[in-house]
């Protein structure tokens, strides 16, 4: 049965390894191996894991079945306390299409009661991801880029009003 619960410091190492994995499993066929070993190192460093779940400004969740981490999810208030942004969704493949993510962007949407929309950004060539997110209301909104090092990310802007 699955369970989700705010992220501890101690989660820390699990939920870089599921990122590694989640990472490797979607993005092979759009970057390099080097690339993504590139944006892990930077955006999925076990220091910025730790400091982003102990911010009180970032809702950093898991979804655990029995021990073990099988999906992630945080997000928090943009700068104008207006809305609400999803900085990562992201579930192990052998347990997608189970209602997991489904969960996790329920439970981000309550928690933020006072918010009138929910932001969040998608690669480009990540077509299911987009599809999963057109799901729950989101629409198109946008384009931003992400540079990391030498790695650069088109993505789509999404966004839903609740």
């Amino acid at each position: 049965m699955i369970k989700i619960h705010k992220a501890k410091v101690e989660d820390a190492l699990e939920i870089k390894k599921l990122l590694h994995k989640t990472w490797t499993a979607t993005y092979s066929n759009i970057y390099s191996p080097e690339a993504i070993e590139t944006v892990i190192s930077e955006w999925h460093s076990l220091k910025f894991l730790k400091k982003q779940i102990q911010d009180p400004d970032t809702f950093f969740l898991i979804a655990k079945d029995g021990d073990i981490i099988v999906a992630m999810c945080n997000a928090s208030l943009t700068h104008e306390s207006k809305a609400v942004n999803i900085q990562r969704l992201h579930v192990l493949s052998n347990y997608q299409r189970q209602g997991i993510g489904s969960m996790l962007v329920i439970e981000v949407i309550k928690s933020f009661p006072n918010v009138s929309k929910i932001e969040l950004e998608v690669e480009k060539q990540n077509l299911r991801a987009q599809a999963f997110y057109k799901k729950h209301g989101f629409k198109s909104s946008g384009e931003k880029v992400f540079e990391v090092k030498n790695v650069r990310m088109e993505c789509f802007v999404m966004e839903k009003t609740v």
